[in-house]
């Protein structure tokens, strides 16, 4: 593949890092803008980086102020505006990448040859449906997104292809009458250097099982609650920032230890100490905190639609979203027999260390090159 010119626009970080790192590691020519400092970005050059921090300025004060709904248009609009004005003054690129919600703007304007949207959640549609459904459940209104959702519908129609993280999100996407052929799955990594199992960690009871993660309705808290509530031989841990739409539902139950969100060296230290990872998401278009409790050695209980679970095997046990016996009743099985986990550790750190950024790396590279030959035949 001959050298390209690249841009990247994400509206914070992600795992756009990454993918600047993997690209510019291959010789290409990459800018990255973005609503983040340089300094958010210590893996690439700060020459490559476009930082347009006033939008993420605006945003983190709306939600401060309880408006964060409306601090998110302010920012999605604005860096989506800057973006593609400061794109529209640079050298034409070759392909352009863009985080969904982020990027209209950009692709309206049509400056580079190819143009790419990452989603790292299912449809946006698909997602929303979803969550309406759930919020009505408890009497509550899920808030306005009718901005994001027909900004993203937009962005989904004008790229040339859409990148997803799993199968699991393509399906969504195909459902919504979007071509296979137009989707493309890149899985995430994890830093299986940082993250890694305690080598004296043995199970017994009561069994120690964590969560990590935002604390929220779409990550299907409240379904592990009550999962967990006067379930003997088992103690719950969360570790994650509580969103405020949850908070009325959390004080309902008071069994489980509650910490706030950790750095990632400090986090992967914690759970090395426990047993069992539990993620009872709504919907994860990947869910990287599966494979970072994988990589730590923890055994896994997820609901079907964590994107990373296709890639779980026999490392630990799928369940319905939405169904808080089901996620009882998988938990009861190892409490009842501890034997079974020493096996399936095992197999979840041989499992996770496929999936290290190495690997994904790769992968992203692999994609470029297939796409880039695709172009090439369909021009001769």
């Amino acid at each position: 593949m001959d050298r390209m010119h690249i841009q990247i626009g994400v509206g914070g970080r992600f795992h756009a890092d990454r993918m600047a790192a993997t690209f510019l590691g291959a010789g290409h020519r990459v800018e990255l803008f973005t609503t983040f400092p340089s300094s958010r970005f210590p893996i690439i050059p700060k020459e490559v980086i476009h930082s347009f921090t006033l939008p993420e300025v605006v945003f983190r004060l709306a939600q401060v102020m309880g408006s964060e709904h409306w601090g998110d248009q302010i920012k999605l609009s604005w860096f989506g505006k800057k973006m593609a004005q400061s794109i529209a003054r640079a050298q034409s690129a070759d392909l352009f990448i863009g985080w969904s919600s982020f990027s209209l703007e950009t692709l309206r304007t049509r400056q580079a040859g190819r143009h790419v949207v990452v989603r790292d959640s299912a449809h946006i549609a698909y997602q929303y449906d979803l969550l309406k459904e759930e919020y009505r459940k408890f009497g509550r209104t899920f808030p306005d997104r009718q901005f994001c959702l027909e900004r993203e519908l937009e962005e989904y129609d004008r790229a040339d292809s859409i990148v997803v993280l799993s199968d699991f999100a393509k399906k969504t996407f195909v459902e919504k009458g979007i071509s296979a052929s137009k989707v493309d799955v890149l899985r995430l990594g994890a830093d299986t250097s940082v993250f890694h199992p305690s080598a004296d960690r043995l199970a017994q009871l009561p069994l120690k099982a964590v969560y990590f993660g935002q604390l929220s309705i779409k990550k299907g808290i409240h379904y592990l609650l009550e999962a967990t509530r006067d379930l003997k031989h088992l103690e719950l841990t969360l570790v994650g920032s509580v969103d405020p739409d949850f908070r009325p539902l959390l004080q309902k139950y008071s069994h489980a230890q509650i910490h706030k969100p950790m750095a990632h060296p400090q986090l992967a230290s914690f759970i090395r100490e426990f047993d069992l990872f539990v993620f009872p998401t709504l919907e994860d278009g990947f869910g990287q905190t599966l494979i970072q409790a994988m990589a730590s050695g923890l055994v896994s209980v997820v609901t079907d639609n964590c994107g990373a679970a296709e890639r779980m095997e026999d490392a630990g046990v799928i369940v319905p979203i939405r169904d808080a016996f089901a996620l009882r009743t998988a938990l009861q099985k190892f409490i009842e027999n501890p034997q079974l986990l020493p096996a399936m550790k095992h197999k979840a750190v041989a499992l996770a260390r496929r999936y290290s950024w190495a690997t994904y790396s790769a992968d992203v590279l692999a994609w470029a090159i297939h796409k880039d030959a695709q172009i090439k035949q369909a021009i001769s």
